[in-house]
């Protein structure tokens, strides 16, 4: 394999505002991590290159491009503009618009691709790109990433003087709009909209891309409340779906809790329910670049919140007896939850999973475009029959060597939906994709034509149809229902940041883990059987199942996250409780703490010193002195890793936060780490 730059998600990483004179803006990256608008310009500029090689670019020359609300200067974004403009190929820009947005706007222009500048949930320091290709809907995977970074390598910097042969198209109002006819198409709000006396909802933008269309609701939608949709403020900021991952259940206490007590549109939520007790309050959370949504549920019996993450999103509309279908198929990826998946196969549903990623879910749906396509042209002989055949024969090689290639596979689609443009407007067995952390993969119709999208808006009217109606039936019964909708499994999710991602490649390492999970283990389930799982998709990621006579009882993940400096634990139990499983989960991870950590990472320096200044309890911390920095160190240790508690003014050490001090402190080239 290659080099590669994409990880889960497109490309992420922190900013850096110039390139340091005579360096290549791809080699810098690769050296520092850090983003510059130069590798913006060179990365679209090459990406829009190997469009026209695949023929992409025949049908249209347009590049529908669009971004969250991070780079206020603009110079990252204009960036990616002039990389279009110097391939030949012509910008359609729409501004500060939802990924999802952008993507559909891209199929409303009929355009080549769609370039989205956002670093989704990632802090305002950071910035990225995500791409999607035009007819296909498909993102990039492995093997694509792999020919655009050789390409990029081999670009000239400064890439040659070009002469400029289009202009830059605003089209940000049309998008705007279509994307908010999109979101009300095939829908029964209206009834909902009447109905202020029973129903509030609030949105959180997370101060990014939803922002804009929520701005864009009439005013007589009066069941609408908007928070965190300043474009002023900081991306993400005590604001979006990632500070409430993992989490089921808010009280009034947690709210007052310090990880908690300065996101001002939960405490809104709870101030509705309590001014008024007898309505439906929710509360829908997106992320940075809206194609992820969790929706949160005031409880007025238990005088708390529900946490709808991805997998009860997709139990709630799964649910629904007018979608169900012996013929239907739902995917959530390996770390849905493990009750969530045995539930969904006790439905009308066939359940399949894939690798970690939304773009696995939508080759899923891909997949099944291309099975209903046979199918309905079984009659067909000849060259329909022979494209149909030659596209699927592809897609099966491809996935059974875990290479597929969105670039090939969207050059094959476009040739088939020339001859046969209904392609485009079957519908498929796909019914539902999800992951846990919020993208859901819905089919939708735009013009006529099928789509499939991570669509946080969408899924947010989508699911509140579903439960207001509910609430109304029966206000008595519907609580009850929302704790039902829960994943019942234990789930422990446990981050570490600043790491060196190649220790979880290394045999010796895993083996030591194996070890450890091994005896930890034997002692909740003695006459376990220990599976260790191969996904061709996704090689950094360790997956490992213990079964108990057959009976699946935990699942264990450890993955290197593909867009942050960090690596993730996740631990699932079927049918224990949760002390046991935590005990366990410390165990790993305390083992990943104190062999992954990256010394050489300066947030890890400043992460270490700070830690072993807690330990002594120094009067003086040393928090780094840019506010922005200052505020994603305390966000990763106190929210996140949960190293500390409380405010900068009064942290204190949690149990595992002392422990791992008191080895920072012990260690002599750790304590000295940043001094």
């Amino acid at each position: 394999m290659g080099i590669r730059l994409q990880g889960t998600d497109g490309i992420r990483g922190p900013i850096q505002q110039h390139l340091p004179p005579s360096e290549h803006p791809v080699k810098w990256y690769l050296q520092t991590g850090d983003i510059t608008p130069e590798f913006f310009q060179l990365y679209t500029y090459s990406t829009c290159c190997l469009l026209r090689k695949f023929g992409l670019t025949e049908l249209s020359n347009i590049i529908v491009v669009g971004w969250d609300s991070r780079d206020s200067s603009g110079a990252f974004n204009n960036a990616a503009i002039l990389g279009i403009l110097q391939a030949g190929l012509a910008p359609y820009s729409v501004g500060i618009l939802p990924t999802p947005a952008v993507a559909l706007h891209m199929l409303a222009a009929q355009a080549s691709a769609a370039i989205v500048m956002t670093a989704s949930h990632n802090p305002a320091d950071q910035n990225g790109v995500k791409i999607f290709l035009g007819s296909s809907g498909l993102k990039l995977f492995p093997a694509d990433d792999e020919s655009l970074t050789e390409f990029l390598l081999k670009q000239p910097w400064p890439l040659p003087s070009s002469r400029i042969f289009h202009d830059i198209c605003d089209a940000s109002e049309a998008a705007q709009k279509n994307f908010i006819a999109h979101l009300l198409q095939n829908q029964d709000f209206e009834v909902i909209l009447d109905q202020p006396e029973s129903i509030n909802i609030i949105t959180d933008s997370a101060f990014g891309a939803c922002q804009v269309i929520v701005q864009h609701f009439p005013k007589s939608w009066s069941i609408f409340q908007h928070y965190n949709s300043d474009c002023s403020n900081e991306i993400n900021r005590f604001s979006g779906v990632a500070d409430l991952e993992g989490t089921r259940w808010l009280s009034e206490q947690h709210l007052k809790n310090s990880q908690w007590k300065d996101h001002t549109a939960l405490h809104q939520l709870f101030q509705n329910l309590q001014k008024n007790p007898k309505s439906l309050h929710l509360l829908w959370i997106f992320d940075g670049d809206g194609d992820r949504c969790f929706i949160l549920v005031a409880d007025s019996t238990r005088q708390g919140i529900h946490i709808l993450s991805g997998d009860a999103l997709m139990l709630l509309i799964s649910s629904e007896s007018e979608f169900q279908s012996q013929n239907k198929y739902i995917f959530n990826t390996i770390e849905s939850d493990l009750e969530a998946s045995s539930r969904i196969l006790g439905k009308k549903f066939n359940l399949r999973q894939s690798a970690v990623g939304d773009k696995w879910l939508l080759l899923e749906a891909f997949d099944s475009r291309i099975k209903t396509l046979k199918e309905h042209l079984r009659k067909f002989s000849g060259a329909k029959k022979d494209l149909i055949d030659e596209i699927q024969n592809t897609l099966v090689e491809m996935k059974k060597l875990g290479r597929p290639s969105a670039f090939e596979l969207t050059r094959l689609w476009r040739n088939l939906i020339k001859e046969i443009p209904e392609a485009n407007q079957l519908s498929t067995d796909f019914f539902l994709g999800g992951e846990e952390s919020g993208h859901v993969i819905v089919p939708a119709t735009h013009n006529k034509e099928l789509v499939f999208l991570g669509n946080g808006p969408l899924v947010a009217f989508k699911a509140t149809e579903i439960l207001y109606k509910r609430w109304s039936h029966n206000p008595e019964e519907f609580f009850k229902n929302i704790e039902v909708l829960q994943p019942q499994g234990t789930r422990v999710t446990l981050p570490i940041y600043y790491v060196v991602k190649e220790k979880l490649l290394e045999p010796r390492f895993r083996d030591e883990l194996c070890q450890i999970i091994q005896e930890s283990a034997g002692n909740l389930y003695p006459e376990f059987i220990q599976d260790w799982i191969n996904l061709p998709e996704d090689n950094e990621l360790l997956m490992l199942q213990l079964k108990d006579k057959n009976t699946l009882k935990i699942a264990i993940f450890i993955r290197n996250s593909g867009t942050e400096d960090k690596l993730s634990l996740y631990i699932q139990g079927n049918g224990m409780s949760e002390a046991a499983l935590n005990e366990l989960s410390a165990e790993i991870y305390w083992h990943l703490l104190c062999h992954c950590k990256n010394r050489n990472s300066n947030w890890y320096q400043s992460e270490a010193q700070i830690m072993v200044e807690l330990l002594k309890e120094s009067t003086v911390i040393s928090w780094p002195e840019n506010p922005v920095t200052k505020f994603r160190l305390l966000h990763e240790m106190r929210n996140k890793q949960k190293f500390i508690t409380g405010g900068p003014e009064n942290l204190a050490l949690t149990e595992m936060g002392r422990r791992f001090a008191q080895f920072l402190s012990d260690d002599a080239d750790i304590s000295m780490a940043g001094r």
